[in-house]
């Protein structure tokens, strides 16, 4: 069994990165995806550049703070930042070419920060197949990156720790899914006060952290020989 422990939002603030971080080096987290239009992002890369087994990929984004493009459909006129929220944004008809392009960008602003390609695709809030002309967008990015895409790859999306707090959550996950590969979606941090400002999901990726590094959790990896493992580039 391969498992895929992802940790959302690397670059969000610098409690978030640091989580990520410290469930790499203390935990069982090998994967995780970088918001590139984040306040930290290349403070992130550097402090990701040596930890060779981490997997990166590029976290999508719609919802949160400024684009990286310009756009006319993308952005409140009052703020210029993303509309905010998980579904605020497709009650403004957005232009699909408009997402495109800031996707592209996205991911074009990775290679240039990481000095790389990512590892793979996946969004905040789920907006990458949150319609069907916004999935359509990401597979035809996926296909022209030759990256795997969350939810559509060999790996079984699991959303099932989402808040966990207690290390037997994510046991009972691991049997729930005993045996297949799957992806769990994470988001473990440190609660800086910029997180705590900025995020309604705060305290909880304390616990999520605390969980990802808990000694019962790693114990019961090794007992099952699960494998800990990263979204890989695919070969074009």
């Amino acid at each position: 069994m391969q498992i895929i422990v992802n940790g959302d939002d690397l670059g969000y603030t610098r409690g978030v990165t640091e989580g990520i971080l410290e469930g790499y080096h203390k935990g069982i987290l090998r994967s995780t995806t970088a918001l590139m239009s984040a306040q930290y992002i290349e403070e992130s890369a550097e402090l990701t550049k040596d930890c060779e087994d981490l997997g990166i990929g590029v976290h999508l984004n719609l919802t949160l703070e400024h684009p990286l493009t310009e756009n006319q459909t993308l952005t409140d006129p009052a703020t210029g930042e993303f509309y905010h929220g998980r579904t605020e944004i497709w009650k403004h008809d957005p232009d699909y070419h408009e997402i495109y392009e800031e996707w592209r960008a996205q991911i074009e602003r990775f290679i240039q920060v990481f000095h790389k390609y990512p590892t793979h695709l996946d969004s905040h809030h789920g907006v990458h197949d949150a319609t069907p002309k916004a999935l359509e967008i990401a597979q035809q990015l996926s296909r022209e990156y030759g990256l795997p895409l969350r939810r559509y790859s060999q790996f079984t999306y699991v959303p099932d720790f989402f808040g966990s707090s207690k290390p037997q959550q994510l046991i009972d996950i691991l049997e729930k899914y005993k045996g297949q590969n799957i992806e769990i979606m994470a988001h473990p941090a440190f609660a800086d006060l910029d997180l705590y400002r900025k995020s309604s999901v705060c305290f909880s990726r304390v616990q999520e952290l605390d969980v990802l590094c808990s000694s019962q959790v790693m114990q019961y990896i090794k007992e099952n020989n699960i494998q800990l493992v990263h979204y890989e580039r695919i070969q074009k």
